[in-house]
């Protein structure tokens, strides 16, 4: 017994000092993902599931078994409509099954990736019954686009208080097709407990993420909630997409567009009435080529900020998300390298498009700008694209953003962070980031 008891001792004492060398003599830009401590144990209580992989949430992803996983789950439905999602999907699934996720990252991973090849057959059944609502007009949809962190949330919040505008939600974009039509009061309810859940799931692993990105089953989400049953790029897979540039910038998702358009007929129809459509999602400022083929009379809104402050916030966004996937150290240099490249390619690719683009389509905001006078910022917009600015519309903004600096000062006081970074913790230095933007800083900051 005693030389049980020694042994166990020595593992220990061996498995210590281990421990504390890989701290000691980690290099200071190999980070590990902060978790909250139920969502750590939660990783150490999955371990034995993700080594033997006995479950599919942790067997390799394989769009084949996917696809009759989301068949069983949606009652035996087959048809995913049309195939161009599949290369960026298998793609995709190849990056993450090389990546090194974590227990709770593959299962997340997994549970993305069929949820929304479930959404493609639901909806896909949906508009085989009732045809009809592909004749509903969507007309000249407003998109709110910009670099993530340079203040397209706000806005986009912003304009959808507009009473004559329609925003979608994010248990509309998650779940687009009613499953108790005969009830909507009660679908709606539990479309929304069900999203609320997950979310409430993301809170639970990382809980700084609620002070980078606002997000609540009712509240206007970006179209990308959607969107990613065609272009995977969402929390679970965009840190390994821009990781893998040379794959992820060569997709042509026009038909993500299309297919896109076909969601917003369906919650206009299901509305009952016809409003302008107000959208947004950042990853629409490198695709906007493709965007049009979807929405021919878009009208694009971009929103601007300092490429320092920009990039660096977004360095911190994707940080937040590998703290949910990662299974081992992040790379925090390898992460700002990244998110640098990422938004150089994003901000070529819509000067491009700006160039060839009728001004009356089209318009910018200064993110200081929005900051400082946001009601005079929608007020401009809505005189450039020609809206009507209403004093009741300007009422309900008021209120909104009074409760929202409420709201922001009481978290103060209590002591709740809110968004901080900096831009070396990522390896970069301003002269970086002016280096490869400065051109755009000379073309749209004077």
């Amino acid at each position: 017994p005693m030389d049980t008891v020694q042994l166990v001792a020595s593992v220990l004492g061996a498995l210590s000092v281990s421990y504390v060398l890989s701290v000691v003599m980690r290099p200071s830009h190999m980070v590990r993902p902060r978790l909250s401590f139920a969502a750590r144990m939660l990783n150490v209580a999955l371990t034995p599931l993700a080594y033997f992989r006995v479950v599919p949430p942790f067997k390799p992803l394989s769009l084949r078994s996917l696809k009759s996983q989301a068949s069983k789950a949606a009652k035996g439905l087959k048809n995913f409509g049309p195939d161009w999602y599949e290369k960026p999907y298998e793609q995709t699934m190849d990056m993450v099954n090389k990546a090194n996720y974590s227990p709770i990252g593959r299962a997340a991973a997994h549970d993305f990736f069929l949820r929304r090849l479930v959404a493609k057959l639901r909806l896909e059944d949906e508009l085989s019954r009732n045809p009809s609502v592909l004749q509903q007009p969507i007309r000249k949809p407003l998109f709110v686009v910009g670099l993530p962190r340079t203040g397209t949330t706000f806005l986009h919040r912003l304009l959808s208080l507009d009473p004559a505008t329609r925003a979608p939600r994010t248990y509309e974009l998650f779940d687009p097709v009613p499953r108790n039509p005969a009830d909507p009061v009660k679908d709606k309810k539990s479309r929304v407990r069900f999203v609320q859940k997950a979310i409430d799931q993301l809170h639970m692993c990382v809980p700084h993420f609620q002070s980078i990105h606002e997000v609540g089953a009712e509240l206007p989400e970006e179209c990308m909630m959607s969107i990613g049953c065609d272009i995977p790029m969402l929390f679970a897979t965009f840190h390994v997409l821009i990781g893998n540039p040379e794959v992820s910038y060569s997709w042509r998702p026009g038909q993500a567009y299309k297919n896109y358009r076909r969601v917003l007929q369906l919650l206009q129809e299901q509305a009952g009435e016809e409003k302008r459509w107000t959208l947004k999602c950042p990853v629409h400022l490198g695709l906007l080529e493709f965007l049009v083929e979807g929405f021919p009379d878009a009208r694009v809104v971009w929103t601007h900020r300092d490429p320092k402050q920009a990039v660096g916030s977004l360095c911190s966004f994707v940080r937040a998300t590998q703290d949910m996937h990662e299974g081992g150290l992040i790379d925090m240099h390898g992460l700002g390298k990244d998110v640098e490249g990422f938004a150089e390619e994003w901000i070529r690719r819509a000067d491009r498009f700006m160039e060839g683009r009728n001004s009356e389509d089209t318009c910018s905001v200064m993110y200081t700008e929005l900051i400082k006078d946001p009601v005079g910022t929608v007020r401009s917009i809505y005189k450039d694209m020609g809206y009507e600015f209403t004093e009741e519309y300007e009422g309900i903004m008021r209120e909104y953003i009074r409760k929202n600096k409420e709201e922001r000062e009481a978290k103060k006081k209590k002591g709740g962070k809110l968004h901080e970074y900096k831009l070396k913790d990522y390896g970069l230095e301003d002269e970086v980031v002016e280096k490869g933007l400065g051109w755009y800083r000379a073309k749209y900051f004077n």
